[in-house]
C-alpha cells in the first residue's frame, strides 16, 4: 500500500497514525515518545508514559520485572526506555473488491527518552528516539488492493524493510513546561487531530492521510512543532513537516537521500479536561492544514481527457491543498453522577465526533465525518474495559467518483459511476487481559465502498463485513524497563 497506514492505524496510529487512543489514566501499553500536547490532551495515540521520563520510583510510579533495578537507576540518571508490541490482524469476509482475504502485521517499538537536564544540565531539554521493527507479516502488500476502500478497517502499510526510524527529536520545554518546541524526525499524527475514540484499529481521519498526504505515522519525517498551553485546559500549536513520497521504501536513517515533495503546515487550537479535574471531561480541537506538494487531478490528464479511460497518459497535476478538521468528545453520563471524584475510571458513556472538510474539489475526499458512543468501565471490577459503536460517513468528489467508474470500465467492468457517499457501521471493544495487555476487536459493515487503492480492476466493491483485532503488549513494562 502507498504511504499511509491506510485509511491509517493508521497506527498507530501509528498519528497516526500512525494510528490509536489510550486514556490519560491507563498504564497500558504505550509507545513512541510523548509531546506536550499528547500528555496534555490525554487522547493521544500510542506514546511513552510522560511520567516515566527521568522519574525515579517514589511510591507512585514503580518498575516491576527482572530489569526493574537497572531501569529505575537509569531513570534517576535521566534515561528512560520502553518496548511495546502491536499486532494487527485484518480480514474482509464479505467486503471490498476481493472478499475473503486475511492479513497480519506486527510492530515492535523500541523507545528511549533522555532528560538532558539530568544528563547534561540543559533545563527542559529532552531527546527522543523510537525505532520500529516489523514482523509476523503476511499479505502485507496486497490487502489494500483486496479491500480497495479508503476507510474500512485498518489496512496495513507495505513495510518493505525490517525496520524504520520513527522518531529522532530534540524537545525543549520552557515557561514551566507550558511551551514545548520539538524538532527532528517526527510526524504530524503525534500532535494533530488526535483521535477522540478509543479503538486504535479504526479511529482516524482519512482527509489527513489521503488529502493532506501524510505518511504512515511510524514513518518519521523532518519536522518541527511548537505547542503552548494558554491555560491548564487550553492550548494552541503549529508545525511544519516534510511531505515525503514513498516513505515506506526508506529506512528513515538515509538523510538527504529521500524525496522532498512539499511541506504540510498545520495549526490547532484546543481545550481538554480529564477525570482528574472534571467529573464530565470533554475535549474539542479545531485543526487546519495546508500541503504545498503537487497532487494528481481527480479526473483529467494533461490533454484534458479522462485519466480513468487513458491510464497511460500523464495526469494533470494540481498545486497545494487544504482542509479543516473539528474533533470533539464529551462524557455525557456516569453511573455515580459524579459523586466519586476520586474514581478516575467511573462507569460512564462518552460521546465523540470528528468532522473534516476539504474545500479543494481536485482531491478525492470532500467530507469525512464519524460519531460514536463508548461505554467505559461497565464493570468496576474491570475498570479499563470499553465497548463502543460508531458510524462513519464519507463523501468523495464528483469527478473522483467518475474516475473510479471510468477506470472500472476500461478494466472490463460495468463502468458504473461509484456512489459519492459511503457509510460504515462499527462495533468495537477495548479489553484488559491483565499485566497491561489489551485486546481490541472491531467489526464493521461497509455500504457503498469505493476502489481507491485499486481503481483499475473489473471488480466492483461489495458491501459487507470487515473484522480486525489488535493485541497490545507492553513488553517494556513486563520486563521492568518501563514503569507500570
Amino acid at each position: 500500500m502507498p504511504n499511509a497506514l491506510s485509511p491509517p492505524a493508521r497506527v498507530l496510529l501509528l498519528s497516526a497514525g500512525l494510528a490509536c487512543a489510550l486514556p490519560f489514566f491507563e498504564t497500558s501499553a504505550l509507545a513512541q515518545s510523548p509531546s506536550a500536547v499528547e500528555s496534555f490532551t490525554g487522547e493521544a495515540g500510542p506514546r511513552t508514559d510522560p511520567e516515566a521520563i527521568g522519574v525515579a520510583p517514589d511510591g507512585k510510579v514503580k518498575w516491576h520485572g527482572p530489569l526493574a533495578p537497572y531501569a529505575a537507576s537509569l531513570a534517576l540518571a535521566g534515561l528512560s526506555f520502553d518496548v511495546n508490541v502491536y499486532d494487527f490482524f485484518f480480514a474482509n469476509p464479505s467486503a471490498g473488491l476481493r472478499p475473503g482475504q486475511l492479513s497480519n502485521s506486527a510492530y515492535y517499538l523500541l523507545s528511549l527518552d533522555a532528560d538532558l537536564e539530568k544528563l547534561a544540565g540543559v533545563p527542559g531539554g529532552f531527546f527522543h528516539i523510537t525505532q520500529t521493527f516489523f514482523g509476523l507479516r503476511w499479505n502485507n502488500r496486497n490487502m489494500g488492493a483486496d479491500i480497495g476502500d479508503t476507510t474500512i478497517g485498518y489496512q496495513p502499510t507495505f513495510n518493505r524493510d525490517v525496520a524504520r526510524l520513527s522518531i529522532l527529536t530534540y524537545e525543549q520545554r520552557l515557561l514551566d513546561d507550558r511551551l514545548a518546541i520539538e524538532v527532528g524526525r517526527t510526524h504530524p499524527n503525534r500532535y494533530y487531530a488526535l483521535p477522540p475514540c478509543q479503538s486504535s484499529v479504526s479511529c482516524f481521519q482519512d482527509i489527513l492521510q489521503i488529502n493532506a498526504g501524510l505518511s504512515s505515522p511510524l514513518y518519521g519525517v523532518w519536522g518541527a512543532n511548537v505547542a503552548y498551553k494558554t491555560s491548564p485546559e487550553d492550548y494552541i500549536q503549529a508545525g511544519a513537516f516534510a511531505v515525503t513520497g514513498r516513505a515506506n521504501f526508506t529506512s528513515g536513517w538515509d538523510f538527504g537521500h529521500e524525496p522532498l515533495n512539499g511541506v504540510v503546515t498545520l495549526a490547532e487550537i484546543g481545550h481538554a479536561t480529564t477525570f482528574v479535574t472534571d467529573p464530565y471531561p470533554s475535549r474539542v480541537a479545531l485543526t487546519g492544514f495546508y500541503n504545498t506538494a503537487d497532487h494528481e487531478d481527480n479526473f483529467k490528464t494533461i490533454y484534458g481527457t479522462s485519466k480513468g479511460l487513458n491510464p497511460s497518459d500523464p495526469v494533470r497535476l494540481r498545486s497545494g491543498t487544504s482542509g479543516v478538521i473539528l474533533t470533539g468528545s464529551q462524557v455525557v453520563w456516569r453511573a455515580d453522577g459524579g459523586a466519586d471524584a476520586s474514581n478516575l475510571n467511573p462507569t460512564s458513556i462518552q460521546a465523540y465526533t470528528s468532522l473534516a472538510y476539504a474545500p479543494d474539489p481536485t482531491v478525492p475526499i470532500r467530507w469525512n465525518a464519524f460519531a460514536g458512543l463508548t461505554l467505559q468501565a461497565p464493570d468496576q471490577s474491570r475498570p479499563l474495559d470499553r465497548y463502543g459503536v460508531k458510524v462513519n460517513w464519507q463523501r468523495i468528489s464528483t469527478d473522483y467518483a467518475q474516475f473510479l467508474g471510468d477506470a472500472n470500465f476500461i478494466s472490463g467492468g460495468s463502468g458504473e459511476i461509484y456512489s459519492r457517499d459511503k457509510l460504515i457501521f462499527e462495533a468495537n471493544a477495548h479489553l484488559a487481559l491483565g499485566k497491561g495487555i489489551f485486546f481490541e476487536p472491531v467489526v464493521q459493515y461497509l455500504v457503498n465502498g469505493n476502489a481507491f487503492w485499486n481503481p483499475y480492476t473489473a471488480n466492483r466493491t461489495k458491501d459487507g463485513f470487515y473484522v480486525g483485532a489488535t493485541l497490545i503488549v507492553p513488553l517494556g513494562q513486563l520486563l521492568g524497563l518501563a514503569p507500570g
